[in-house]
């Protein structure tokens, strides 16, 4: 019986113009999807992962765990029948029991496949591009909980394509006007414009930059809370907790990505009167796995009801970003504590009279000298290893609590700990519901 490929989707032209328009295929590996690939062997169990690319005449590999090739012909593809479907996970328990793939040189051959699962990466537009897909050379079944795992690191590589391809819009606009300087001359009606372009290029940069810093983080709590959910397996009750944390990450990626865009539109963000208490008392298992086991993070959310304007994926992508800085400083062993308060300000030279909420995050750690201490809210500054840190997360902090309407503060010293505090300005009191 002959092998019969995938049929193309009916919107093939637009699907493949819209891969093409990301110039990613063909690109070198990158650490974000090559995590992807490891985070869903682990969590299906499969001795085999990809994030596939579905090309014109070619599935390539972004990012391949078990297997020695980069790429194989659209018409073996099993990703090419996953792509039919946007919204499902594309499941072959037993692929040589199955018509469409049974005679396929995959199944009959090297690599011997007879498991497929793939979720499809979806853009925002619906178009499928490739899937995140795991094999198996063993029939077997998907569990609705891994499904649900795949889908939303399929949703993880759609939202690292995109912040991709924005990163490389700005080396090429910075390219550009680099270029553009140098024929302007001295015309001063020529280069003012440019450097309004200038400033708004670097304002996408900067946002670029920051978001992807988020999602690294972000990516490290779906893969401690998904391998926990492995380990603990046989207790139904931790497995439910572990992955709603997980899921809890992922939603918190989906809006960062919502915000991007926004601002990258020009529209801005969706600002909200929220009571902070209340949202981060909600996130207080997401904080735990950020934190390493020698770690004891505490928390003490003394003050509820108070309406800060702000948005709630920067609110939770800032706190992330201080227990991380909190955490590499104690170096694995220590003390974080997080908490909420309320202060009256007068006369003070930077915040306005009035009432705020008060997030600090304090650590015991080695603290900082004040030569240090006085240039950490400086954007891409960093103490940290070349390609340990990108030096956003505590400028990223600062402007978050400057649009909020205060401003971000470090109490430091050598051998005395660090703490940063968030001044956020109070709008009034809102309703909320306390939890104990």
């Amino acid at each position: 019986m002959a092998h019969h490929p995938a049929p193309f989707p009916f919107n093939e032209e637009e699907r493949a113009l819209s891969l093409e328009h990301l110039d990613v295929l063909d690109s070198a590996k990158e650490k974000a999807f090559d995590d992807i690939a490891l985070l869903a062997t682990t969590l299906c169990d499969a001795p085999i992962a990809l994030v596939s690319l579905v090309d014109r005449d070619r599935q390539w590999f972004k990012a391949c765990v078990g297997l020695g090739v980069q790429e194989t012909h659209r018409d073996l593809a099993f990703c090419g029948h996953a792509i039919l479907d946007p919204a499902q996970v594309l499941v072959i328990e037993d692929a040589a029991l199955d018509p469409r793939f049974s005679s396929s040189p995959l199944v009959l051959g090297p690599p011997y496949i007879r498991f497929y699962a793939g979720a499809p990466i979806v853009t925002d537009s619906g178009l499928a591009l490739g899937t995140v897909c795991v094999i198996d050379t063993q029939p077997r079944q998907l569990s609705e909980r891994q499904s649900l795992a795949l889908q939303a690191l399929a949703r993880q590589a759609a939202a690292l394509l995109e912040a991709r391809w924005l990163g490389k819009q700005r080396e090429k606009q910075l390219a550009q006007l680099q270029d553009q300087f140098k024929q302007s001359g001295q015309n001063n009606s020529e280069v003012t414009p440019l450097l309004e372009n200038a400033r708004c290029i670097s304002s996408l940069g900067m946002l670029t930059a920051s978001i992807a810093h988020d999602f690294n983080n972000l990516l490290q709590s779906v893969s401690a809370a998904f391998q926990l959910t492995r380990l603990r397996s046989r207790r139904p009750i931790d497995v439910e907790r572990f992955a709603e944390t997980g899921l809890q990450a992922v939603e918190q990626g989906r809006q960062l990505i919502s915000y991007l865009m926004s601002s990258v539109r020009g529209d801005g963000p969706e600002l909200i009167c929220i009571d902070v208490t209340a949202r981060l008392h909600g996130a207080q298992s997401l904080m735990r796995h950020s934190m390493s086991e020698g770690i004891d993070l505490s928390f003490d959310f003394a003050e509820w009801g108070w309406g800060v304007l702000c948005m709630e994926a920067q609110l939770h992508a800032v706190l992330m970003n201080l227990l991380t800085n909190a955490r590499d400083a104690l170096k694995g062993a220590g003390q974080v504590h997080v908490s909420t308060g309320w202060v009256h300000v007068e006369d003070d030279l930077t915040l306005h009279q009035g009432d705020y909420l008060v997030v600090s995050v304090r650590d015991n750690g080695p603290g900082m000298p004040p030569d240090i201490a006085g240039r950490v809210f400086e954007p891409f500054f960093t103490t940290k290893a070349t390609g340990q840190g990108t030096g956003l997360g505590l400028a990223q902090a600062k402007d978050f609590a400057v649009k909020s309407g205060g401003d971000a503060r470090i109490e430091t010293s050598p051998g005395a700990g660090t703490t940063v505090k968030l001044y956020l300005r109070i709008l009034g009191c809102i309703a909320t519901s306390e939890v104990g």
